[in-house]
Parts: C-alpha cells; structure tokens; sequence
C-alpha cells in the first residue's frame, strides 16, 4: 500500500474507552512461555481523549510526534501510542519514506498501569483514528492484526463491547453488551507488575500443568448465560479474577478500595486485569456516585459512570 495522496491537514478525537475484566482466568502456558487465558472484557464509559491528526511531510518535520497532559507517562516510543503510529506506517509499507506527518495528543483519565488497558485503548485509537483519516486503508481483520503485534489488549480495544477473550487475549467473539449497570472504577495508584503477578500464579499452580488448578469454565459458562439474559445479578455472582489471589494480599489500597465498596452495597467489587484498580456494580446512580464520593475523601481516584 503505497499510494501516497495525503494533500492536506485533517484531524479527528476518539474516545478511548477504559476495559473492565467481568472474568479472567487462566486455563495454560504455551510453548513460547505466554499464558493462555479465558475470559470476558467489557469497555466502561471512562476514557481519554486521544486527538489524531496527518499532514503532507514537511522537510526537518518529525514523522510522529506525540503529546500527553500526563507529565509521567513518556511521549517516545515508550508509549503504546506512538507505537501504533509506527505499526499503522509499517502496515502501509510508509516506514521508510512516509508521505505524512502524523500528530498525537492524549487526554488522560484513565489510571496508568491499572489493569484497565489504558495504554492499549490508546494504541487502538490512535489506529483507528488513522484509517479513518486515510478514508479506511486497512480493513478490520488487518487492524487488529497489526493491533496484536502491539499487546493482546489491542485487539478488543478495537472491538469494544462485551466480548469473550481467548488465546492470549487476541480470540475474540462478541456476546450481548452488558446493560447498563452504576458503576465505580477506582485506583489507589499503587504498582502493580504484570509479569511478577504471572510469576507468582506460576508458582502457586506449577505454571498450570494441570496437577493442582482446574479453570473455572463452569463458573464462565454461567456467566455467559446470565449476559445472554441480560441479567446483571448473574454476571455479578459469576465474575472471577484469577489476579485477586496474588495481588489483593500485597495491595492494601485495592483491598480497601473493595471492602468500602462492598460495605456500601456493591453487587460486585473486583479487580480488573492484573489491577490494582477495583470497580463496583451499584444497584442506583446515587450509590454510585456516594461510595466515588467516599473514596474520593480517602484520597483514592475514583469515577463514578
């Protein structure tokens, strides 16, 4: 793909939506080392903005160059974003002699690190913004394999929805949107390592081998069946979290974060991804927005949606 006829500035923001894990278990390791997981993601409504804009190439004018109102997460190829940009150029054979400038700019709400895909929704706008603007060069099946090569978030970031996950993250196949439900997401802001997470999953169940944990499957399939019916109580008593085990012990603020939302009424309160964010189903918009509030004095971030 290397028709170059970009003959003018155009921009275009999206809203990239945060994802909450409503299940995630781990049912293996491949040969290659990766887990093999089973589970449902579901986007929330908290997002960031993510402006996206093109331009003819200008001589002593970088290729990407990326912006964030968050002065601690990196602006280089650090950023998931600024990867995506790299990917979309690659995927269009533009890595070597681009015809256009590209220009980034990211408004954070979503919690850095939080087990809530912010970086991988961002890499997904970035993306989609690009095809968009490019009038759709890539269709959907080649975004999200180019979004794969990027983080097994990627993909369903791309999908949004309700979506079950398979493989490392990438299998996707779309189910009911969960109904709206009052929600709060909230973040201590403590560290969470992915990687150490896994690790210590590994050890407590000789990496999955099968001789001391069994998948939860019948606890996924009665979830499945409860979001078939749209029938949120269900969802909430069938939601599991394999990351809980071994990151909620070393946590204080997430396991504070849920024991105040479940003394307020939660129907759920659970960890998304390998957290150390929590969000919580409430039964009304003002439960929600009580328990965001009781949060927010105890000085913990927190988004009632």
């Amino acid at each position: 793909m290397t028709e170059k006829n970009v003959t003018n500035e155009k921009n275009i923001t999206l809203c990239a939506y945060a994802k909450i894990n409503l299940f995630l278990d781990i049912t293996g390791v491949r040969p290659d080392g990766y887990h093999t997981i089973t589970g449902v993601m579901h986007n929330t409504l908290l997002c960031d903005h993510v402006m996206v804009s093109v331009a003819p190439r200008q001589p002593h004018i970088p290729t990407i160059r990326l912006t964030c109102d968050n002065p601690d997460l990196p602006t280089d190829r650090k950023n998931l974003g600024y990867r995506a940009a790299e990917a979309f150029l690659k995927a269009m054979a533009w890595e070597e002699d681009s015809p256009i400038c590209i220009e980034i700019d990211i408004k954070k709400r979503i919690p850095a690190a939080a087990g809530m895909a912010g970086g991988s929704t961002n890499a997904a706008a970035v993306l989609r913004g690009l095809n968009i603007l490019l009038d759709e060069p890539l269709d959907e099946e080649t975004l999200r394999r180019v979004g794969l090569t990027l983080g097994a978030d990627v993909p369903f970031c791309l999908a949004g929805g309700t979506q079950i996950t398979e493989g490392i993250g990438e299998k996707l196949s779309p189910l009911p949107t969960l109904p709206y439900v009052p929600m709060v997401v909230a973040c201590g802001g403590e560290g969470v390592s992915t990687p150490q997470a896994y690790q210590a999953l590994d050890q407590m169940y000789n990496r999955f081998d099968g001789t001391n944990y069994a998948p939860k499957y019948d606890k996924l399939t009665a979830q499945l069946q409860a979001l078939q019916a749209g029938d949120i109580a269900g969802v909430a008593q069938n939601a599991y979290n394999i990351f809980e085990e071994v990151v909620l012990p070393h946590h204080p603020v997430a396991r504070k974060i849920k024991l105040v939302m479940q003394e307020h009424g939660a129907m759920l309160s659970m960890m998304s991804g390998s957290g150390p964010s929590v969000f919580g189903f409430f039964p009304t918009p003002t439960a929600a927005i009580a328990v965001a509030n009781t949060l927010k004095e105890m000085g913990i971030s927190a988004w009632a949606l």
